[in-house]
């Protein structure tokens, strides 16, 4: 009778550190290499800028000008961000009329940043999938995106995770004052499930360049929590990077010291 009494009491006692341990939830989810930008200009091109560095760092080397590590940093990217002639005819408002339509070079000039009647620094939620493919696209590559309002519908926890666990961050459209109306875009790069805490989602809020990562809940907007989420923009390579020319061959033989510095990546140190 003891035995079996000691036996039901281990029984128990397993049972009940493998629930509490459930109530913990799992690790946090969070994609590496998600460069942290200055605003600059606008957090539409800032954020859709973060997701795009993700990228030329995972072998989409064209995308941005710098190279490597260099990539980290908002000087090395700015004119890539919002050019300077974007900056000039569409920072004023209203908008210069004595400057002439700048040329779409930078992630700002696709996502229409800033132009009439828009105010400085605000940007389009329409135009946040051309900020991604038709960059994307003037830059050399093809690049699939569009975007989803929040719910179980059209952009659900699921889409969350399920764009995370295949490597690939998103940038949001949130309220980040708690008034119930979109009013910001940040870069999305990770997830956690807290059980009993809720769902969160890890981002970069486009402040700084050396922020940490953020996270707020994941659930939809309302006048009574700030941070909840409005829309999603997909942003997914539709073919894997170029492949680097193998060792020994004429087109890696030929390539000089300071092109190796842009096609071996370096991790950002932490």
């Amino acid at each position: 009778m003891l035995v079996a009494r000691r036996l039901l009491l281990g029984v128990l006692l397993t049972g009940l550190v493998l629930s509490l341990s459930g109530l913990a939830g799992a690790a946090p989810a969070l994609l590496s290499d998600v460069p942290a930008y200055n605003w600059y200009h606008g957090c539409g091109p800032t954020a859709a800028a973060s997701v795009l560095g993700y990228w030329d760092l995972h072998g989409y080397v064209s995308l941005f000008d710098a190279s490597g590590s260099d990539v980290f940093l908002t000087t090395n990217v700015q004119d890539q961000i919002s050019s300077p002639e974007h900056n000039a005819k569409y920072d004023p408002t209203p908008d210069d009329p004595g400057l002439p339509d700048p040329s779409d070079t930078s992630i700002a000039d696709w996502f229409r940043t800033s132009e009439d009647p828009l105010d400085y620094g605000w940007s389009y939620l329409s135009y946040s999938d051309d900020a991604f493919s038709r960059y994307a696209n003037y830059r050399g590559y093809t690049l699939n995106s569009w975007y989803e309002p929040y719910g179980d519908d059209w952009f659900a926890w699921s889409d969350l995770t399920g764009e995370i666990d295949a490597g690939r961050p998103l940038m949001f459209l949130v309220d980040s004052d708690g008034d119930g109306g979109t009013d910001h875009f940040v870069p999305v790069f990770g997830y956690e499930d807290r059980i009993g805490a809720g769902q969160w989602y890890a981002c970069y809020t486009t402040w700084s360049e050396f922020e940490t990562v953020e996270w707020y809940q994941f659930r939809g907007m309302s006048a009574s929590y700030d941070w909840g989420v409005g829309y999603a923009t997909y942003a997914q390579p539709s073919a894997p990077p170029p492949a680097v020319p193998e060792l020994g061959t004429p087109a890696l033989l030929a390539l000089s010291a300071a092109t190796m510095g842009g096609i071996l990546r370096r991790r950002r140190r932490v």
